[in-house]
């Protein structure tokens, strides 16, 4: 019988089939029990900030794994992160799946996603036919090197800056802004997950980022964060106003110039989604470009709840019928 078991719990020794696995391209020592990660996983949903993994095994064969975290900090969104199965598992992976997601509903998540490259068909198939996800926008990652771009210390484009807290009321309303109408409901964030991370020190992941803004009126017109996981492989993540796109090869030659300052050699992959209606802008620069498209993507969402806002009619009614009178007759004997 198919058991299904945190890896805090697990010893190496289980572990150690997945993790030798040549397909298994992740940081192994991310899955080494600790004593962190053991008192993490009795934390309540909004004070996790690590990411935790599960695995489904008999005995002592391990038939798969998976990891999910919180989706930029928002407790509500979880992000499926990573899954792995052995041949001919795809009702472990479902397993898995509906565990996870069972187990964190009850916990106050309403959302999942997960990202999937579309030339794994097997993956794809598990979400959206086994698990009932739905395919919501793509994502495009494109691989720029340290040789790609060329690097003058001497400019520094005006208007980009390290990103201060106190402009996060901006940043959100920038962020959520420039999302396709139809799909804000999925992908738009809180203030919250675009606040300083209390647990840079404890977690893995280092990320900083930084802003396109007018000093004199007040505004910005940028967002760009940077995470890496190995100070070699860094990630971008992005949103840059209609009116300055423009200003977007001067943001890649701005974020090379900081990483060549951290370190000689480096990966920069930038993400680029098309539920920003402006996508398209930036995926025809890459492509003009020559970068090297390393994955295209779907992005599924699972959504179980829709939230009502204070000020909606749905939460602020008192009376559902207002009419006393029954809504049936009965017969009478005459």
């Amino acid at each position: 019988m198919t058991q299904i078991k945190s890896t805090v719990f697990c010893g190496f020794s289980r572990l150690k089939s997945v993790l030798e696995h040549k397909g298994f391209e992740f940081d192994k020592k991310a899955f080494v029990p600790s004593l962190v990660a053991f008192f993490h996983h009795f934390l309540p949903l909004r004070m996790k900030f690590l990411p935790e993994s599960y695995i489904a095994y008999e005995k002592n064969d391990v038939f798969g794994l998976i990891s999910l975290e919180k989706d930029e900090k928002n407790s509500k969104r979880l992000k499926i992160t990573r899954v792995f199965l052995e041949q001919n598992s795809f009702d472990v992976g479902k397993l898995l799946v509906q565990y996870v997601i069972s187990r964190y509903c009850a916990m106050g998540a309403v959302s999942y996603q997960v990202v999937v490259e579309n030339t794994k068909a097997d993956m794809l198939s598990l979400f959206v036919d086994g698990c009932g996800f739905r395919k919501n926008a793509q994502e495009y990652l494109y691989k720029v090197t340290a040789d790609d771009i060329h690097i003058d210390d001497n400019i520094s484009p005006d208007g980009f800056k390290f990103y201060k807290s106190i402009r996060v009321g901006e940043v959100c309303r920038l962020y959520n802004m420039n999302i396709n109408s139809y799909q804000r409901h999925s992908f738009a964030r809180t203030k919250e997950q675009f606040e300083p991370d209390f647990a840079c020190g404890i977690s893995d992941k280092t990320s900083f980022s930084y802003v396109l803004e007018d000093e004199q009126k007040g505004k910005v017109y940028g967002y760009f964060n940077v995470s890496t996981y190995n100070n070699i492989d860094y990630v971008l993540d992005f949103v840059l106003d209609s009116a300055f796109e423009i200003y977007f090869e001067d943001a890649l030659g701005f974020i090379a110039n900081s990483l060549t300052k951290r370190t000689k050699k480096w990966n920069l992959y930038v993400k680029i989604k098309t539920y920003f209606s402006n996508y398209n802008v930036f995926k025809e620069f890459m492509e003009l470009k020559e970068y090297s498209l390393v994955k295209f993507s779907s992005i599924l969402t699972k959504d179980y709840l829709k939230e009502i806002k204070e000020n909606s009619l749905l939460k602020s009614a008192k009376i559902v019928f207002n009419d006393i009178t029954p809504a049936f007759k009965t017969k009478t004997n005459t």
